[in-house]
């Protein structure tokens, strides 16, 4: 697959500037190869199909914005608001917080940042963002520090064949909190790639929670990576919506680098038609007295493909470690098809962790107590859907957020 992933990156237009990670990105699109049914970690989602396309960035227009998205994706939500169209800041749309200790701005005027994941040096997804990213969030929240609002950072995928490569990074200092929303949108024509990288460095006794939502129209390959550090006493909660999306790979890292550590993520994913949604979750306990919990629950419709794979890892020196992991999924439709594999691995002898991993329909009991109640089956699955996703759902800490995901997961499934 070399010559294939030298033909497709040889399409995009080289950066202006050399940085050190640029460098790096081109460097290893040399010698890593493209993900196929032959690498285990993307046994499930081959990217073939992909590099087909001609794909390429584009310009984009401020002064123009589709009329059928809004560039506030919660528009009830008391929030600041960064926004970004096929990879470049929409200055005139976004709303960002002006406070002392906050510094919040796009990537691009927040001067030379350093990025500690190597995941470009790992992955042909990651180096592609690498070589050419674009724009992106910096947020930074000194130490002690409450930030007041939530920040929705909105990407916009919009065009024929776009290449987008937004780029994130987050510090929250020592004691502060931050909540952010990451939203990803495309239009009902738009076609191309979405490949985003996510970096947050959580210091000690500091609090971020992030809601990452997929709601992407049309025909885009979406890629999202997220590298999470968290410092001793930290607490880092993430939930994983992905309620439209043609192809949809989202990678969560978390690496507990203190003692005390406490991490939760849950997700949630009800692809339709030929939808393609893969969850790749690692939560790395390195130290002792960490704690996580990770929920991910899917219902597979038509002819759609889902992918789960949680892995845990506890160090050898990550004593008195609580895990615990549970992935539970319904086959909805016979052309329909989930693969999961949940994972521990464990070289701490003093350890509380426990996973499991559920395939199956919908409960006939249930369904049959419904129906002889005087609901129709349709009503009767939509009940049943709603509750399996309300754990989910219900640990998003706002209602306005809470209620737009479940009013667009209600148009787009009939409920």
């Amino acid at each position: 697959m070399t010559g294939s992933s030298n033909s497709f990156v040889s399409k995009f237009t080289s950066p202006g500037d050399n940085s050190i990670i640029r460098n790096e990105g081109f460097e290893a699109l040399e010698y890593l190869p493209v993900p196929t049914r032959r690498s285990e970690r993307w046994k499930y989602s081959p990217i073939t199909k992909l590099l087909t396309n001609s794909l390429s960035t584009k310009e984009s227009d401020s002064t123009v914005w589709p009329q059928e998205i809004s560039p506030n994706p919660v528009p009830h939500l008391d929030a600041y608001l960064i926004v970004f169209r096929n990879g470049v800041f929409i200055s005139s749309l976004s709303d960002l917080p002006v406070s002392e200790g906050v510094v919040c701005s796009p990537m691009s005027s927040a001067g030379d940042q350093v990025f500690t994941n190597t995941y470009h040096k790992t992955e042909w997804v990651g180096a592609m963002n690498a070589a050419y990213h674009q724009d992106g969030m910096y947020l930074r929240v000194e130490k002690n520090v409450v930030l007041d609002r939530p920040i929705i950072v909105h990407h916009l995928t919009d065009g024929t064949d776009a290449a987008c490569f937004p780029r994130h990074l987050i510090s929250i200092a020592e004691g502060a909190e931050a909540n952010v929303v990451v939203w990803s949108s495309a239009t009902s024509e738009s076609t191309g790639m979405n490949n985003g990288v996510l970096e947050a460095h959580i210091a000690s006794n500091a609090h971020l929670k992030i809601d990452k939502i997929c709601n992407e129209n049309g025909e885009v390959f979406h890629f999202s990576h997220e590298q999470i550090i968290q410092e001793s006493s930290s607490n880092y909660s993430m939930n994983t919506f992905t309620i439209m999306g043609h192809w949809v790979r989202n990678e969560l890292n978390i690496l507990s680098n203190g003692s005390g550590t406490d991490s939760v993520f849950n997700g949630t994913f009800l692809p339709t038609g030929s939808e393609h949604v893969d969850n790749h979750t690692t939560m790395d306990h390195a130290h002792p007295d960490g704690t996580s919990s990770e929920l991910y629950r899917g219902i597979m419709y038509d002819n759609s493909t889902g992918v789960f794979n949680g892995k845990i890892f506890v160090r050898k020196d990550a004593q008195r470690t609580n895990a615990y992991q549970q992935n539970t999924n319904i086959v909805a439709d016979k052309g329909a098809s989930i693969n999961a594999k949940p994972e521990l691995e464990i070289y701490a002898d003093d350890v509380k962790c426990s996973h499991g991993c559920t395939v199956g329909q919908f409960d006939t009991e249930a369904l049959f107590y419904l129906m002889s109640r005087g609901i129709d089956l349709k009503s009767a699955k939509s009940l049943l859907v709603r509750a399996f996703v309300g754990d989910v759902l219900n640990s998003v800490k706002s209602e306005d957020l809470r209620n737009e995901i479940m009013n667009l997961y209600s148009e787009k499934h009939n409920w």
